[in-house]
Formats: C-alpha cells, sequence, structure tokens
C-alpha cells in the first residue's frame, strides 16, 4: 500500500468512527425526546449531531479522493481502467450538488435554527428557553432533569414573536409559589 492509500483508509476508518459517535448522539436524543427531555450539552444535541455529520462528510470525502484513484489505478486493462476512472468522475461530478445541499441543511442545523437561551436565577436555580427558528411565535420552557437533560415545563407563546427572546433581557425570580420568568414586559410564572 502507498502512503497516500493508507491516509485515505485512515480518513474513511475516522469518517466511520464520527459517523458512528453522530448516530449513538441522534439515538441518545431521541430518546430523551421521547421522555420529554431535552438533552442539552451546552448546545442542543441536535446541534452537535449536524456539526459531526458535517466533519464525517468532509473526513470521508477526503479519504475517498485518496483511496479511489489508486484502486483505479491498479485495474490492469487500459480501456477498463479509463471507464471506470470516467465513470467515477462521472458519479463524483453528480454527486457534488446533493452534497452540497446536504452541507448546507448540516450547517443550518448545526448552527441551530432557533435560540436556545439559559436563564438563571440568583439562587442557582435555571431554566432553558427554546424559541423556533422560522417565525419565532413557540417559546419552549425547560427545567433542569439532570446535568444533561432539561424536561419540559410549559409553552409560553406570550414571549414568542419580536423582539427574539435572546434579545429582551430575560431574568428569573424565585419565591416560595415557584420560578417567576420576565422577559421585556412579559411575566411567566414556571411550576417546578
Amino acid at each position: 500500500m502507498k502512503r497516500r492509500e493508507v491516509w485515505g483508509v485512515a480518513l474513511l476508518l475516522a469518517a466511520a468512527v464520527i459517523t458512528g459517535g453522530g448516530l449513538w448522539l441522534h439515538a441518545a436524543d431521541g430518546a430523551a425526546a421521547g421522555q420529554g427531555l431535552l438533552l442539552y450539552i451546552g448546545v442542543r444535541a441536535s446541534n452537535v449531531v449536524y456539526g459531526l455529520m458535517i466533519v464525517a462528510s468532509l473526513v470521508a470525502a477526503a479519504g475517498l479522493i485518496l483511496v479511489v484513484p489508486s484502486l483505479i489505478g491498479r485495474i490492469p486493462r487500459k480501456v477498463l481502467r479509463r471507464t471506470v476512472g470516467w465513470t467515477t468522475g462521472l458519479a463524483a461530478a453528480a454527486a457534488l450538488p446533493f452534497l452540497g445541499i446536504v452541507l448546507i441543511f448540516a450547517i443550518l442545523g448545526a448552527v441551530g435554527i432557533g435560540d436556545d437561551v439559559k436563564v438563571a436565577a440568583a439562587d442557582g436555580q435555571s431554566v432553558l428557553l427554546v424559541q423556533d427558528g422560522f417565525d419565532g411565535d413557540a417559546v419552549d420552557i425547560y427545567t433542569p432533569h439532570d446535568s444533561l437533560h432539561y424536561k419540559w415545563s410549559r409553552r409560553a407563546d406570550e414571549l414568542g414573536g419580536w423582539p427574539r427572546v435572546k434579545d429582551q433581557d430575560c431574568q428569573l425570580h424565585s419565591d416560595a409559589t415557584g420560578l417567576h420568568l420576565t422577559c421585556g414586559a412579559q411575566t411567566v410564572t414556571i411550576d417546578q
């Protein structure tokens, strides 16, 4: 094996490992969602899955660029080698628009369509506000469940719209009746 082939195989194996990690995280996120939980590791787990998909796609493409020409070059018959080479080149050219579209949506998913805002009270209690990215009219409030999960608490559409929740300087206060979230002129009570 040539050095180029070794690097290509190593990149393909790395892409497989990254894909496996993304699939595992996606399954964990789906299992949490089935229980009404949101897997949150500084950002939503779905954003991390999309980021891993981008990295795996680019690493796999680099690995294929290194491996495929060497494999085609090993075909002994000249006519067959050229036919396979041209067919592979045309297939790669046809796949580029698809890969571009996939990468565009993966980038949108990785940067997060929508807003996640974590708001903490003075006593350390916190909530996570999730606002949809389309028109911003849906706002969901999540409370901590454990170190990695937030549990859906309620929907607060009165906080939706413009300005976005992240731009409203939200503050969380707690007392004996529960948590009170103030965003702009709106106040929402959150049961614990």
